[in-house]
């Protein structure tokens, strides 16, 4: 007996039951992975520092999206049920457009982390160039000071005019600290901007600067390097960029840390030497768990809106009555799934991070 004259005795009742099982067992593995990837995240957040990050204003559209299109599909099997054909149609249609919906929303959210500084694998804190450690700018004589977010002189925020420059002269910066002879073209140094160095000005002779007479050396040059591109890339103490507070927080044993003068404090204290060392040495563990959660899940959406292109096509050619509609209920099936596990990664990353 060959194998078409086996799948013809398979009656439609045991094969769509057959369909539903593997359908369930599929689901029953992407729930453990998903499972493992959140255990995972609660183990690591136990006794290290942690990033509590706002999560992108896109992950709210991808949570309408894929909300919206689950209830269409609830629509649209009703229609096949009812045989109305063009409410059928709408529906799918309207669904698959909705989970693409979720698709771009979702790289959208991913383009926001990235721009917020929250990359796949990176720091909190940002320690190579920082501003003040080692080098200060000096505008026309007078210090430019840093509060970890914004630049003062003389005590008043810098004007949108001083800014520009500053990133102008820090783009000089980066060419020169980056040149194969670290050779800098700085028009006007010592007039209008100039570098402080360990409490000491580098001087600027042949487009070469100097600390007390001597060529900096090539860490000198790396650490002007990122301060510089710092400035450039607006970015303050912290590799995320916004308020510490507001835009992100960091927790260390389930705590909040307090953050004032460009100083941590935890349970009121100041931060042991030896924790601050800690935390400047430690990734953002956080964000890395935030691309694997999203990225996990937008690998199983790929799957999903297929299928329900799928589903479009046959709705739209009226592949389904009311006697046949199994490709639609396995479609569907899979879908609210993957609503439901978003719902839950949400929560799951708004509550729980």
């Amino acid at each position: 007996m060959d194998t078409k004259e086996k799948n013809q005795e398979i009656s439609p009742e045991l094969n769509a039951k057959m369909k539903k099982n593997l359908l369930w067992i599929f689901i029953f593995a992407v729930t453990m992975i998903f499972a493992g990837l959140t255990s995972g995240y609660l183990v690591s957040r136990g006794g290290n520092f942690w990033v509590s990050i706002k999560m992108p204003g896109a992950f709210q559209i991808s949570t309408a999206s894929i909300l919206l299109s689950s209830g269409l599909l609830l629509l649209a099997r009703w229609a096949v049920i009812k045989g109305k054909a063009a409410i059928l149609k709408i529906a799918l249609g309207l669904a698959f457009g909705l989970g693409v919906t979720f698709g771009i929303s979702q790289y959208i959210g991913w383009t926001q982390l990235i721009e917020n500084g929250n990359v796949v694998s990176g720091e909190i804190i940002n320690i190579r160039g920082k501003y003040g450690k080692y080098f200060t700018l000096i505008y026309e004589g007078k210090e430019i000071s840093f509060d970890g977010y914004s630049f003062y002189i003389k005590g008043e925020p810098i004007s949108e005019e001083l800014a520009a420059e500053m990133k102008v002269f820090s783009e000089a910066l980066i060419e020169g600290s980056t040149s194969e002879n670290k050779q800098y073209q700085l028009s006007d140094y010592g007039t209008k901007f100039s570098i402080r160095f360990s409490n000491n000005l580098l001087t600027y002779t042949n487009n070469d600067l100097k600390s007390n007479g001597v060529a900096l050396s090539d860490i000198q040059h790396d650490r002007l390097f990122h301060f510089a591109e710092n400035i450039v890339n607006d970015k303050g103490d912290f590799i995320i960029k916004g308020k510490y507070g507001e835009a992100f927080t960091i927790y260390y044993d389930s705590e909040a840390l307090e953050y004032k003068n460009r100083q941590f404090y935890w349970k009121d204290e100041p931060l042991s030497k030896k924790k601050v060392n800690d935390l400047n040495a430690q990734k953002n563990t956080a964000s890395s768990y935030i691309y694997a959660f999203t990225g996990m899940h937008l690998l199983h959406w790929l799957g999903g809106i297929i299928s329900l292109l799928v589903v479009f096509i046959k709705g739209l050619r009226l592949k389904y009555t009311s006697d046949n509609y199994l490709g639609l209920t396995l479609g569907s099936i899979y879908w609210h799934f993957l609503g439901i596990l978003w719902l839950y990664l949400y929560a799951f990353l708004i509550f729980i991070h």
